[in-house]
């Protein structure tokens, strides 16, 4: 539940100037060659690549993502391409008779087994993608060929440049009523200068689009689809690249990566997933935000989202890095900052009940139902650490 709601505001997120923009997405197409890069935004710098090697006939994959293994997007060896965005509220209907299948399996079938946009929509169109109500899939193949996935709207395109962010061009007439500020900067850039189906030139696109707020860009990735190369630009920061050859990369076998790791020490990203990720002061990323902010009360605070902020990043400790004393200091500082704020004491107390501090919890999670009485949550973990006392 709480990852759900999580998911909610991040979108609330993308329009606060503070705290950052959008994804985007780029593809060109010039003289047999086809380019298409991308921008990841978000606030964990936590992103890795994975390799799939093709079994049995199928396609091997590079997959990008956090570190739930869900894919953000990938690239195959076909020369196959998607993204996915995090888009408003939009009705999906057409689901009757539809396969029940979980998005991130039909997205590993279609890396795994398809080679071009129209098999990829041909598929699709035997889904139920109910699940996509409030997102968008893009795909791109070496062709030049896209195909946008709006749930009930499957759009294929094939200009020479095409720019996708975070809204549907389904619900819009012209670019210019997009109310992304990034999308506009990257539009003005491209008006601006004569397109080539170069790595170069894809990359200066990106630094066009990228965002530096909270909710930045943590890394861009530009696809060669005929070489197959790679480009990684780290953290915004378009003064140094990495690149990998995919089929290289598969031949060594199933493996993964953390992207920070592929770059210098003292680059700029990778100093910044560092203190990020600071085991011994989890909370020295938060402070420095606080204090950067400016802002003074609790009530500027939870305005400006850092509630949910202080929520994603504990999870991030509890769930995903199993490391529940940082999880706890993390969601303690959370109080200490916010003490009216009944979901960060609901949090710390899922900690302390996964630490197995039983009285803790109970002390948490008592203060955040005298905060919120209809913390159902709350209720249920109490009556957990009642049971629990009696065995």
């Amino acid at each position: 539940m709480k990852n759900k709601l999580i998911l909610l505001l991040t979108f609330i997120f993308i329009l606060n100037p503070f705290i950052g923009n959008a994804c985007s997405m780029y593809k060109i197409t010039k003289d047999g060659k086809t380019i298409v890069g991308n921008n990841e935004d978000w606030l964990s710098p936590n992103s890795k690549f994975w390799f799939e090697t093709g079994k049995d006939g199928q396609f091997g994959v590079m997959y990008m993502g956090q570190l739930d293994n869900f894919a953000q997007g990938a690239i195959n060896e076909a020369g196959l391409v998607f993204d996915g965005f995090a888009n408003p509220e939009l009705p999906i209907e057409n689901t009757a008779g539809k396969t029940e299948v979980p998005i991130g399996q039909a997205i590993r079938t279609i890396m795994q087994t398809m080679d071009n946009v129209e098999e990829v929509k041909a598929y699709i169109l035997t889904v139920n993608l109910s699940s996509l109500t409030a997102s968008q899939i893009v795909f791109v193949d070496k062709s030049g060929t896209y195909l946008i996935v709006e749930g009930d709207e499957l759009i294929i395109g094939e200009e020479e440049e095409k720019a996708f962010s975070n809204f549907y061009y389904s619900q819009i007439e012209t670019e210019e009523e997009v109310e992304l500020e990034n999308f506009q900067e990257g539009m003005k850039f491209l008006k601006s200068t004569q397109g080539n189906a170069s790595m170069a030139y894809c990359s200066d696109v990106m630094k066009s689009l990228s965002s530096d707020k909270l909710f930045g860009t943590q890394y861009s990735t530009i696809y060669d689809l005929n070489t197959l190369k790679v480009r990684i630009h780290l953290f915004h920061d378009y003064s140094q690249f990495i690149e990998l050859d995919l089929l290289q990369e598969l031949g060594k076998g199933d493996h993964n990566v953390m992207i920070p790791d592929l770059f210098p020490e003292e680059s700029l990203g990778r100093q910044h997933y560092e203190k990020y990720n600071d085991v011994e002061n989890p909370v020295k990323f938060l402070e420095e935000l606080v204090a950067s902010s400016e802002v003074v009360t609790e009530e500027e605070l939870m305005e400006m989202g850092f509630n949910s902020i202080i929520n994603m990043i504990g999870y991030e400790w509890l769930k995903d890095r199993k490391n529940t004393k940082a999880a706890i200091k993390v969601f303690e500082y959370g109080t200490t900052i916010m003490p009216n704020d009944a979901n960060l004491y609901d949090s710390l107390g899922e900690a302390h009940f996964i630490n197995e501090e039983y009285g803790q919890a109970q002390l948490n999670y008592e203060k955040s139902l005298s905060l919120n009485p209809d913390n159902d949550n709350a209720k249920e973990f109490l009556l957990k650490i009642a049971s629990r006392k009696l065995e």
